[in-house]
C-alpha cells in the first residue's frame, strides 16, 4: 500500500479496525483500467469517507477476479485526502468542500506479477 497522504491517525484507525463515519457514497469504478485510462465516478454527501472498492484483474474467461490492492497515488486530489482500508480506497473531502475533485492511481497485485491497472476517479461532493 503506497498512498503517501495517510496520516498517523488514519493508519492507527485502520490498524485497529476502527471505522470513521461513512458518507453516503454511490458510483462505479468504470471501465478502461487495463489500458491505463480507467474512469471511476462517484457522488457523495456528507463529510465522512467515501469507500471505493479496489479495481482488479479478471482471468479464466472473466470467472476469476483478483483485487489490485497495491495502490500508488499518481495524482493527489486537490480538495480532499485519499487512504486505504482492507476493503478499498477512501476519499475524504476537506471540511466544507462541495464540488468535483479528482485523483489518479496505479494499481497492482502480487498475485498478477507484471500487470498494472491505472486510471482516475472523479468524486462529486454535494
Amino acid at each position: 500500500m503506497r498512498i503517501p497522504s495517510l496520516t498517523a491517525l488514519t493508519l492507527a484507525c485502520l490498524a485497529m479496525g476502527t471505522g470513521l463515519a461513512a458518507a453516503a457514497c454511490d458510483g462505479s469504478t468504470g471501465r478502461g483500467w487495463a489500458s491505463g485510462k480507467g474512469t471511476g465516478s462517484y457522488e457523495m454527501t456528507g463529510s465522512g469517507p467515501c469507500l471505493i472498492p479496489f479495481v482488479g484483474f479478471f482471468s479464466n474467461g472473466g470467472q476469476d477476479f483478483t483485487e489490485a490492492t497495491e495502490v500508488s497515488l499518481r495524482k493527489a486530489p486537490k480538495s480532499g485526502t485519499v487512504g486505504l482500508t482492507r476493503r478499498g480506497i477512501t476519499y475524504t473531502p476537506n471540511a466544507g468542500f462541495k464540488g468535483r475533485d479528482e485523483f489518479c492511481t496505479i494499481n497492482r497485485s502480487s498475485a498478477v506479477p507484471g500487470e498494472t491497472l491505472g486510471g482516475c476517479y472523479t468524486i462529486t461532493v454535494r
